[in-house]
């Protein structure tokens, strides 16, 4: 995939209707109120050229949408590991990913968040979208 068509699948999703049950799909994993998609190639060259593809989408979904709001997940993992029940899909980019970025898609009710899920080292990074009608925790 290139960036146009990971663009256009963000669309799709704040366009079309969000899955009512906890599941995965071809395109990734959803539940009530969200859909969570992984964006770009299956397998990097480098794992910079992951975060240059997120800086690249980021870019142009701040150009649509705004700024986002950017915040570290480590609050999100302190606040479930005291027994805060964290929604999804939140509570999912906080176990992936180190920083999130958040998007209010104008005029959807939605947002669309990245998350380029770095947490195991042994791992290549793969960046993720959401797309949620529930609010960032």
């Amino acid at each position: 995939m290139d960036i146009v068509d990971d663009l256009a699948l963000i669309d799709l999703l704040c366009a079309r209707d969000l899955p009512a049950e906890h599941g995965g799909t071809d395109a990734g994993m959803g539940g009530p109120g969200y859909r969570i998609v992984p964006l770009g190639p299956d397998d990097w060259e480098s794992p910079d050229d992951c975060y240059a593809y997120e800086a690249a989408v980021a870019e142009r979904l701040t150009a649509r949408h705004g700024e986002p709001a950017r915040w570290g997940t480590a609050t999100l993992g302190e606040r479930m590991a005291r027994g805060e029940d964290i929604s999804e899909p939140w509570a999912t980019l906080g176990a992936l990913a180190y920083e999130l970025r958040a998007w209010e898609a104008k005029g959807t009710g939605r947002w669309v968040a990245l998350a380029v899920a770095d947490r195991d080292a042994d791992e290549q990074p793969r960046l993720w979208a959401a797309v949620t009608d529930v609010n960032p925790p």
